[in-house]
């Protein structure tokens, strides 16, 4: 990317973001062996969406700076990456977590500390991007993404030293990962907090229980396309693909119809797009 490039730069987590996946134990790892491609299932409407975000809203793709932050283990990148491919979602990057690397070094409960993991992948990736790009974030709910992906942007707006202790201190990072984003911290400039919005599908926990003035929690990635379309990163059209591939993927009528109420009611999205999602 140019230097000057003030576009939009599109993070992923995978594991239960993209896809109904996880491997955050030992037990799970031994998986990796058998696992292939078309194991791997897409969460409903995630396909469609990255697609789209991809493709950017105008009529001519802009190809917009897609990577990806995995809790999987390096091993696993052939058959992410055949999964991709199947699925026609192309990207620029993927970081992937050393879950053998940790076990060897006796520190398997570090396999399940994501914290860490996820600010260090995060500030690697600021190092190498333009600082004045734009942040949009994408995780779920089962691994402090949202906390993590607000402490980013604190970190690019000048949270350093003792305070960036402190803070992972109090989310429970591992030792080795707060020393190491620390150091890639005092490497960045200070800039304005480059995220522009942070997407959390809900999985666990319930939307009061995110407090920060960027974070958007979603009941599907059809509310999320919904949000999208009003902020002008996709086609209004994607409204429409996304709330077919739910129903494709079994998402009963009467479950489409909540997404819709609790997208009017609580995330104010106006009634033309709602009624994109219509049959």
């Amino acid at each position: 990317l140019p230097p000057d490039y003030r576009g939009d730069i599109l993070l992923w987590d995978i594991d239960k973001t993209y896809l109904d996946t996880r491997f955050s134990s030992a037990r799970g790892l031994m998986g990796i062996v058998v696992e292939a491609a078309l194991d791997k299932q897409a969460i409903p409407g995630a396909v469609p969406l990255i697609r789209a975000l991809r493709r950017g809203p105008s009529k001519h793709s802009s190809l917009v700076p897609l990577y990806f932050v995995s809790g999987s283990p390096p091993q696993l990148r052939t058959i992410l990456e055949r999964k991709m491919l199947l699925d026609g979602v192309e990207f620029d990057g993927i970081t992937f977590k050393d879950q053998w690397g940790l076990l060897k070094a006796r520190r398997p409960k570090a396999i399940r500390e994501q914290v860490g993991y996820k600010l260090c992948a995060l500030l690697l990736y600021r190092l190498e991007l333009p600082d004045g790009a734009r942040w949009l974030l994408f995780g779920d709910d089962i691994e402090s993404d949202a906390e993590v992906f607000a402490l980013f942007g604190e970190v690019c707006a000048g949270l350093r030293g003792h305070a960036l202790s402190q803070r992972l201190m109090q989310m429970n990072a591992a030792a080795p990962e707060s020393d190491a984003a620390i150091e890639l911290a005092s490497r960045l400039p200070i800039t304005p907090d480059p995220v522009e919005r942070i997407f959390i599908r809900l999985e666990q926990r319930r939307p009061e229980q995110f407090h920060s003035r960027n974070v958007t929690p979603t009941r599907s990635f059809l509310q999320t396309a919904m949000v999208l379309a009003q902020l002008g990163r996709v086609t209004r059209d994607t409204v429409s693909v996304v709330a077919e591939d739910l129903r494709r993927n079994l998402v009963t009528d009467a479950t489409v119809t909540s997404y819709l109420t609790d997208a009017r009611d609580r995330l104010k999205v106006p009634e033309d797009i709602l009624a994109l999602a219509a049959r």
